[in-house]
């Protein structure tokens, strides 16, 4: 369900409720964003910026940075000291109508590490469906190396081998925007869980509004399911436990 919201037309608010997740206690969810955030954080741990994608309306985006500017992370320590860096998290931003007619933006963190576009494999139609999830490395310069298969979940040999064939290509010719630690770039282990489902164009048309970014047309019957893309495993930068807001 789409809100129509004129800059000026309603009052907004942040939910604040104590932890990493604002959920809509007193409302109604009017609409889900699964989206992509730019931190940067400074030495003390507190975000200093918060980079949203621009298709983000600005009526939501303002309270949006306002919530995410009060979560802290425990930064990098270079040389004894730490250090500012730059991540990317995983926000859930939920438009909630609440019981007196206002609207808020309660905002959720999901996870952070680098920001990967992953290309959309190519998978052998006849192979049905299934799921696998493969480790690679970003590296400083925002490729990826050294794809590996972890895990998968298919109903032949043949399949799995089929499937993993194609991710490890998507992998190979995929890009991604590296974590920062005190402005240069490090490297990051993730792992990426792919799912490929049977799905209706309509699935096809919501899955792609959701990825945060960009990817290619994907064919109507199958459907490779990105969301949530790279797991960071080793990420420089690791968010705290809710503690007193400043």
């Amino acid at each position: 369900m789409r809100a129509r919201l004129a800059r000026g037309a309603v009052w907004l608010a942040v939910l604040v409720v104590p932890g990493w997740t604002a959920r809509a206690a007193d409302g109604q969810v009017v609409r889900t964003y699964h989206l992509q955030a730019g931190l940067d954080v400074d030495a003390a741990g507190q975000v200093a910026r918060v980079d949203l994608p621009a298709t983000l309306p600005p009526v939501l985006g303002e309270p949006a940075r306002a919530s995410i500017r009060r979560w802290r992370f425990k930064p990098p320590v270079r040389a004894g000291q730490p250090v500012t860096a730059r991540t990317y998290a995983w926000v859930d931003l939920d438009l909630v109508k609440r019981l007196d007619g206002t609207y808020g933006v309660a905002v959720s963190f999901i996870k952070n590490g680098p920001a990967l576009a992953l290309q959309a494999p190519r998978w052998p139609m006849e192979q049905g469906g299934g799921s696998l999830t493969m480790a690679a490395v970003v590296q400083p310069d925002g490729s990826l190396t050294d794809p590996a298969l972890v895990a998968s979940d298919f109903s032949s040999p043949l399949a799995r081998k089929a499937f993993a064939r194609a991710v490890e290509e998507a992998v190979r010719h995929s890009r991604a925007l590296p974590e920062l630690v005190d402005g240069k770039p490090v490297a990051t282990r993730v792992r990426i869980p792919i799912a490929f489902r049977t799905a209706s164009p309509s699935d096809v048309g919501e899955a792609r509004a959701d990825a945060s970014a960009a990817q290619p047309a994907a064919p109507a019957s199958e459907s490779p399911d990105l969301a949530g893309q790279a797991i960071a495993l080793d990420s420089p930068v690791q968010p705290l436990p809710p503690g007193p807001r400043g």
